[in-house]
């Protein structure tokens, strides 16, 4: 572990490391970025920076000495370190509590105490209000970072009291490159579960994990291929067991999304550079010949519409119902 070895997000390194360098670290940080994207080794990474026992005048750790092996082992074994996640679907009181206590002793090895809060917006008042006492009175040799994936759910006192650094979402390159590194995985899949991601490293190594994901992937892809095929009842049927498995229903409509995007760019470029599903290059060929890109187009912009709808809350049911109806329409165009 490294600031070199932190994936894609540079700015937020380079925010960082400077800071640790130049002595002017903040006592609060709040990083802000969807889940999986290297909030957590960051808050990490500063931790080891801040007690190491032989810095580098760039703000790096040494990697070598004690503190830094320690804080680098998984899970940490430094006692000035003290990462909070949420006990259930909530960060508790008590939590917060034994944190406080934490906090306000002095360092047992290192130079800092640093508290990692995981899931900031997901605090209940209580636990919200002693955070905010230990941001607005801060013992000097204390570093509280915390990290959410939500900035609306936390306390607006709380966002106003800290530091904010934002995290985006990787390239499908950058994930794709870590899971092959990490995780050994042929490049196709690789490239994927790099796709499905949202950006995302610990949601692409989630789904390498699990079995189901690409038998929910060739299931998509051959709904696109009966699709022409499909009445009226069918469809709404289908649209009913979608509706069922709303947990799987984001990653049922980005799959088919990758599906689409791949047919259409083999029927404009003949190229299969950069067709996602490489394993399965006959059926994307055929999706192509089939549904054409004028077919494609249309059902590319109806997914995306209720992809959108979805996310405003609007009634699943009736955006699956109009998305399947739309689709067919395209495909039997």
């Amino acid at each position: 572990m490294s600031w070199a070895a932190i994936i894609g997000q540079p700015l937020a390194v380079r925010l960082l490391r400077q800071a640790v360098a130049t002595g002017k670290v903040a006592h609060a940080y709040l990083f802000v970025g969807p889940d999986g994207v290297g909030k957590r080794t960051v808050a990490v990474e500063l931790a080891r920076a801040l007690n190491c026992q032989a810095p580098g005048s760039d703000g790096s750790a040494c990697g070598a000495c004690a503190s830094c092996r320690k804080i680098a082992s998984e899970p940490p074994v430094h006692p000035d370190l003290h990462i909070v996640s949420p006990d259930g679907r909530f960060l508790k009181t008590d939590q917060m509590r034994e944190l406080q206590a934490d906090m306000y002793a002095r360092p047992n090895e290192g130079r800092v105490r640093v508290a990692v809060i995981d899931g900031a917006d997901k605090m209940n008042p209580e636990a919200g209000n002693r955070v905010l006492k230990l941001v607005e009175e801060p013992p000097g040799y204390a570093i509280l970072i915390l990290l959410t994936e939500n900035l609306s759910g936390v306390l607006p006192t709380l966002i106003s009291r800290c530091q904010v650094v934002h995290f985006t979402p990787l390239s499908a390159d950058d994930v794709a490159q870590a899971l092959i590194r990490q995780q050994d995985l042929p490049a196709p899949q690789a490239r994927l579960f790099a796709s499905l991601s949202g950006g995302s490293i610990g949601r692409a190594a989630a789904m390498a994990r699990d079995e189901s994901v690409l038998q929910r992937r060739d299931q998509a892809g051959d709904f696109l291929q009966k699709l022409p095929a499909l009445d009226d009842l069918a469809l709404l049927s289908q649209s009913e067991a979608l509706e069922k498995e709303k947990e799987h229903l984001g990653d049922w409509l980005e799959m088919v999304t990758v599906w689409l995007r791949d047919a259409l760019l083999l029927s404009q470029t003949g190229s299969d550079k950069l067709v996602v599903n490489a394993d399965k290059l006959p059926a994307v060929g055929s999706l192509a010949r089939q549904l054409g890109p004028s077919g494609l187009l249309s059902m590319l912009s109806a997914v995306t519409e209720a992809r959108g709808q979805i996310q405003r809350n609007a009634n699943t049911r009736l955006v699956l119902d109009i998305l399947l109806l739309r689709m067919a329409g395209a495909a039997q165009a």
